[in-house]
């Protein structure tokens, strides 16, 4: 390996880190945090590219990482009675899989690549790296995921309810 060859490597891992950043700058899970605590989780994650088809996540499997998309759709779905069930389509610059950054669990859904999707991953180790580096940051950071997660669940929840009910037939009960 000559220099040239060190400082093409040293560019291109720069470049990368800046991409990066500006990722997670953008991510409905990051975005607005303090610039260090986004450059210590972008030089911490790892990229991944999958292909339609590809799973990101599989039901039953050890929940360990999230993934922030950067472009490309992803298909979320359970397996209910033998058969699949789409539970929401994610696209662009959605991020999937964040309560496993704070919990252990095993995944109790799976998630499709619909086309070609490159992504950010960001391990449960590395986050919470993260959170030990900068402790003033925690309760925020764990409040994010928290909330991105319940946002998720509703609008699957609404999705179910829109697939399931035709059009005009939500009938009103009074709660008691």
């Amino acid at each position: 390996m000559n220099s040239s060859t060190v400082v093409e490597n040293d560019n291109h891992h720069a470049t990368r880190l800046t991409r990066d950043f500006e990722r997670l700058r953008h991510s409905p899970l990051f975005s607005g945090l303090h610039l260090d605590v986004l450059k210590l989780i972008a030089y911490l994650s790892r990229h991944r590219t999958f292909q339609p088809g590809d799973l990101l996540i599989e039901s039953g499997k050890k929940a360990d990482k999230a993934f922030i998309l950067d472009g490309g759709s992803v298909e979320v779905m359970v397996t209910r009675r033998g058969e699949q069930v789409r539970l929401q389509r994610l696209e662009n610059e959605g991020c999937v899989g964040e309560l496993a950054l704070l919990a252990q669990f095993d995944w109790f859904f799976s998630v499709k690549a619909l086309s070609v999707v490159d992504a950010l991953v960001i391990d449960r180790n590395a986050f919470q790296k993260v959170l030990e580096k900068y402790p003033a940051h925690k309760d925020g950071l764990i409040e994010r995921v928290i909330q991105l997660s319940v946002g998720r669940q509703v609008d699957q929840t609404s999705s179910m309810l829109d697939r399931m009910l035709p059009t005009g037939t939500i009938q009103s009960t009074a709660l008691s």
